[in-house]
């Protein structure tokens, strides 16, 4: 799998609600949903990134990871020193529950 999937990535949440220990809440904040995430992340082509714009939104990578459902808009995805949203619902490819595919948009 390590072939297929070849890079690590962090995977956020912004998450609100969460309880302080003394009967308030924290305020919101991005917590680690998942560290160590197995992925493949790739450059989309520039027909892929121009239609993107059409339809006003931004695209800068593409990430293939294992099926799982989990996975949602609106999360983060720092790959390395660099912070990505996920700006699409994840896409089985080829409807296998093999591989998924998102969008992600630099922030």
């Amino acid at each position: 799998m390590n072939d297929e999937f070849p890079h690590t990535v962090v995977i956020k949440e912004y998450v609100s609600g969460i309880d302080d220990g003394m009967g308030g809440e924290k305020p919101p904040d991005w917590v680690e949903k998942e560290a160590d995430f197995a992925c493949f992340i790739d450059t989309p082509t520039a027909k892929e990134v121009y239609n993107a714009m059409q339809l006003n939104h931004k695209l800068d990578r593409y990430m293939y990871f294992p099926y799982r459902t989990d996975i949602m808009p609106g999360m983060r995805v720092i790959n390395d020193d660099t912070i990505y949203e996920t700006e699409t619902k994840a896409e089985d490819q080829g409807g296998m529950h093999e591989i998924m595919r998102i969008a992600l948009k630099e922030v």
